[in-house]
């Protein structure tokens, strides 16, 4: 007899004597296929979407690249139509595909085109057929008309990828409000800076979660540095080191490593400060260095400790 055999007489003998029966043999064979299969299945997954991926790119290259030799060539509503039209079809389109589930890894990108097309498309319009004026009003509308848009469209199909590009677009809406309104830039800081945390915290607390972390780190870093600026040499300078803390109890809260990362910075930061602008001139000088680089030893290890112990506690 040959192995083949042998190795069948074996099966055999070894399912009578441990009472097997033909069919868990079967489902056993085909379990034991089924880890190889299915990696070859994720390794052709990837393949297709590379190449998808690609694919789209070239494709918007090659539409980028036409637009741009053939700009100078365009009349006014022509340019409008290639920029503007352009990005309302791809949100129409990225509306609709969301519907199909076979469409629905085209969706965000379809979006993204949409949010970077169409301002174009609408400043492109203000420019050829407005009549002067100060530019930010148009700025004003446009990011005043994209987050209406994509606040809608967050509402409707409860997307993480509108809620980004809302609260963008409302960020520089809000930010071009405060320039025309002749605001300080330390009170725009401090606005747009708690403006920003607080709508990632509320996104963060409404299961979008993966959106958060850009935003925290521009809020928190934005609000600080305008209270830095607000109580720069003057009584109230502890309020930074307030604010700080409190973002390293925040990050704690939400379990959020951007804000403790965002809150050591600054404390790190404003000890350099104080200590360059007290003690340079002191004969203690390089004892103060010593002493600052044992301390931002001391904060790195204690935010290692805090993220441990408290942010990736479960």
């Amino acid at each position: 007899m040959d192995d083949r055999t042998d190795a069948l007489a074996e099966i055999v003998r070894l399912a009578r004597h441990h009472q097997l029966r033909a069919e868990e043999i079967a489902t056993a064979i085909r379990t034991a296929h089924q880890p190889a299969d299915a990696m070859a299945e994720r390794g052709r997954g990837v393949i297709v979407r590379v190449l998808g991926v690609l694919g789209g790119i070239f494709v918007c290259a090659g539409v980028g690249v036409f637009i741009a030799l053939q700009w100078e060539a365009m009349n006014a509503p022509a340019r409008v139509i290639v920029t503007l039209g352009t990005g309302i079809t791809a949100f129409v389109l990225a509306s609709l595909a969301r519907r199909e589930p076979r469409f629905v890894r085209a969706v965000t990108p379809l979006y993204l085109a949409a949010a970077a097309l169409e301002p174009v498309g609408m400043l492109v319009a203000f420019d050829e057929f407005g009549s002067g004026g100060d530019w930010r009003w148009a700025s004003l509308a446009t990011t005043g008309t994209m987050a209406a848009q994509f606040g809608v469209a967050f509402a409707v199909a409860g997307r993480s990828t509108l809620l980004f590009l809302s609260i963008s677009f409302a960020t520089l809406c809000l930010w071009s409000v405060l320039d025309l309104a002749g605001l300080d830039g330390t009170v725009v800081a401090l606005t747009l800076g708690a403006s920003v945390v607080l709508s990632a915290v509320w996104a963060d607390r409404s299961g979008h979660r993966d959106i958060v972390p850009p935003w925290y780190f521009l809020g928190a870093a934005a609000f600080l540095g305008g209270l830095f600026d607000a109580v720069e040499s003057t009584p109230f300078e502890t309020a930074f080191v307030a604010a700080a803390a409190a973002c390293v109890y925040l990050s704690i809260a939400l379990r959020s490593r951007t804000l403790l990362v965002v809150a050591t910075l600054a404390l790190l930061a404003y000890t350099g400060w104080f200590t360059a602008e007290h003690f340079a001139d002191s004969v203690g000088w390089p004892l103060a260095l010593v002493g600052f680089g044992l301390f931002m030893i001391g904060m790195s290890a204690a935010a290692v400790r805090i993220d441990r112990m408290y942010v990736r506690a479960p």
